[in-house]
């Protein structure tokens, strides 16, 4: 092998080696900014699981989290189906005309965030009418 072949080789391999260990540091500042957003901003449990992390409902909203929307029913129905796909889900409560997401006064049409919340305690909506009775056939919100 002539002496500027292994020389070529030489500088590949070294930019190889340089462009790996930076790539390796990306990933782990990434990770590390990625820990750090998931505190500030907690996800559920049952999204954590699944390793979420803020990309997954926040598309197209640049790269500062203290600016992201709310990305409302489209975010939440692009993982849950539809409304109506919820609203059967959950059926089993229409005998007690409780299904909240087919609800008595609005059917399957209330927002997703009139209940659910990601990185705050979500609330019940029903509660705010029927604090009594919503305690014997509701679940906390998740």
């Amino acid at each position: 092998m002539s002496l500027k072949i292994k020389f070529a080789t030489c500088i590949l391999l070294f930019f190889a080696c340089f462009s790996y260990a930076e790539d390796n540091a990306s990933k782990s500042s990434y990770k590390q900014h990625i820990k750090e957003l998931v505190e500030k901003y907690p996800i559920k449990p049952h999204h954590a699981k699944l390793y979420f992390d803020c990309m997954h409902c926040h598309t197209n909203q640049g790269d500062n989290p203290e600016k992201f929307k709310n990305s409302g029913d489209k975010g939440c129905l692009s993982c849950h189906k539809s409304k109506e796909h919820m609203a059967q889900r959950t059926k089993f409560m229409d005998t007690l005309k409780a299904n909240p997401h087919n609800s008595v006064h609005d059917g399957p049409n209330l927002y997703c965030d009139e209940c659910h919340t990601e990185h705050k305690k979500s609330v019940n909506m029903c509660d705010e009418c029927h604090e009594a009775e919503v305690k014997h056939w509701m679940k906390v919100t998740p």
